[in-house]
């Protein structure tokens, strides 16, 4: 794309967001969602199906892997699927294999719902004791029996899913030997064609301590969303809950529209789960009231308003907040004590700075369970990027 064509369209952009800037500042009293509808919109949110984009995405991959595999003694057995670190993988690949109205084999999630020993070293006795259940997968080849699936076509008839290979390591010592084991385990069975989510983070990591992607070279990435595709997957939300601008000239109103969206998808990179907090952060309510305030129930069918989407800004940050936020992209989710594991730390010496973060909105906290939130991702991996630290994305 020309450089001229790009000004045109950030020229265009402007024209639409001042002409909606002005729209909206023409009602004076319209402020940000209380908290209790954020929190209501987002489930919804979580509730919905992904996008439709990521899941024709991961059919096709999988069907085209499965189909080689299948017709090539030769042919890698696993495909790696990777995404953003606060993607939730795990419910994409879910929901992708569930709409699949004719897949090429039945799946098998092994390791569905699967979490991090609390000891880091039992790593590969859990993952063995979870993949004893599932009779096709040898985890104990007979010496001397031929290995199912190496030189028989016919016997490549099962397909296996490790929805989240974050979950199956930790950056200590030892701690990715399950990793190892399932690496292991998966060229040893030729007769299944596994298929193993993870997030770049993770995967770039584990392929700078163990060369993984010596063994496993099949990868595919979640696609892009572009604006229109972020609209369609969050139509139906935004059709009960968002009033239209108010422009006299409905072509106006359309390409007001069109420009919001490919912001939004700008915005977002291209990440369904930012987009959808960044697309909350852009509602407005009318009214003057604060955030915190609550709803009455005389207003539980209020109308919203859209407004120009934008990262939120970060607050300050010291050097041990950015090897926290760095160990918590890399590993997407994990509890207090597995981060401070992960950086050599006694958990004590990190619970300030962890609540720090909590107050901040830069981590989140789910069942003691951390993660970062999505809406500060981009600006987040800028900051590690600017203080040299290992950025492992696209």
């Amino acid at each position: 794309m020309s450089h001229h064509l790009l000004q045109f369209i950030h020229q265009h952009f402007q024209s639409w967001f001042s002409q909606a800037h002005a729209v909206v500042n023409s009602e004076e009293n319209w402020v940000e969602l209380p908290q209790e509808m954020q929190t209501e919109l987002l489930e919804k949110i979580i509730n919905m199906p992904c996008p439709q984009q990521y899941q024709e995405a991961i059919q096709g991959a999988i069907a085209t892997g499965i189909d080689r595999w299948q017709q090539h003694l030769e042919a890698s057995n696993c495909l790696i699927l990777l995404g953003s670190p606060v993607e939730s993988i795990p419910k994409i690949l879910n929901e992708s294999l569930q709409a699949w109205a004719d897949p090429p084999l039945d799946p098998s999630t092994p390791l569905s719902g699967h979490q991090r020993p609390h000891d880091p070293l039992t790593f590969s006795a859990q993952l063995q004791a979870a993949l004893e259940a599932y009779p096709q997968i040898q985890i104990h080849p007979t010496p001397n029996e031929p290995v199912p699936g190496v030189n028989s076509l016919a016997d490549r008839t099962s397909l296996i899913v490790i929805p989240r290979l974050d979950e199956c390591f930790l950056r200590c010592i030892g701690g990715w030997e399950g990793v190892d084991f399932l690496r292991n385990l998966i060229i040893q069975n030729q007769n299944c064609f596994w298929v193993i989510g993870c997030s770049h983070w993770a995967w770039n990591f584990l392929d700078f301590v163990s060369q993984i992607s010596a063994y496993f070279y099949q990868i595919t990435s979640l696609p892009k969303l572009d604006g229109e595709a972020l609209k369609q997957w969050l139509d139906p939300l935004v059709q009960t809950t968002v009033k239209p601008n108010f422009l006299e000239d409905s072509a106006e109103t359309e390409n007001l529209s069109e420009a919001y969206w490919e912001l939004l998808a700008n915005q977002a990179a291209g990440v369904s789960s930012i987009a959808a907090h960044l697309w909350l952060k852009s509602l407005r309510i009318e009214g003057d009231r604060s955030p915190d305030e609550p709803i009455s129930e005389a207003e539980t069918d209020v109308t919203l308003r859209q407004t120009k989407p934008t990262l939120p800004s970060l607050p300050s940050l010291t050097g041990g907040d950015r090897y926290l936020i760095h160990s918590l992209l890399i590993h997407g989710e994990m509890t207090a004590t597995h981060l401070a594991l992960s950086l050599g730390e006694p958990e004590s010496q990190i619970l300030g700075r962890i609540q720090y973060l909590l107050r901040q909105g830069i981590f989140l906290n789910h069942h003691s369970i951390l993660s970062i939130h999505p809406a500060h991702y981009i600006r987040l991996k800028t900051e590690l990027t600017s203080n040299n630290f290992f950025v492992g994305d696209h």
